[in-house]
């Protein structure tokens, strides 16, 4: 019970900690409708690592910059929590076998 519990705890740790990891996208955004489309029509960003789950809000963000108010993507939160979580148990399981070898 404890090892689930530390499992999700740092899994859930390292995912929000990847939401400091800025992964270059192709995603684009519309900011602003003064002037010629091509200026308006910018990059998108996004934040967290392997799959970004928030992307720059254009209604309500400062533009490209990621804050609180930003569009939240549940779908890869949830990926990357799981993908968290297996590096978790893997470095769980290496540092039990190398206990174990000492």
């Amino acid at each position: 019970m404890l090892r689930s519990i530390l499992v999700a705890a740092s899994a859930l740790l390292l995912t929000c900690a990847s939401a400091l990891i800025h992964p270059a996208s192709d995603e684009r955004a519309m900011y602003g409708f003064e002037g010629p489309l091509e200026q308006n029509w910018l990059p998108r960003e996004v934040a967290g690592w392997p799959a970004p789950f928030l992307a720059d809000s254009t209604a309500t963000s400062v533009p490209h910059q990621i804050g609180p108010e930003d569009d939240f993507r549940p779908g890869p939160f949830i990926a990357d929590l799981g993908f968290w979580a297996l590096v978790v148990l893997g470095v769980m399981r290496v540092w039990r076998l190398l206990r174990r070898r000492a």
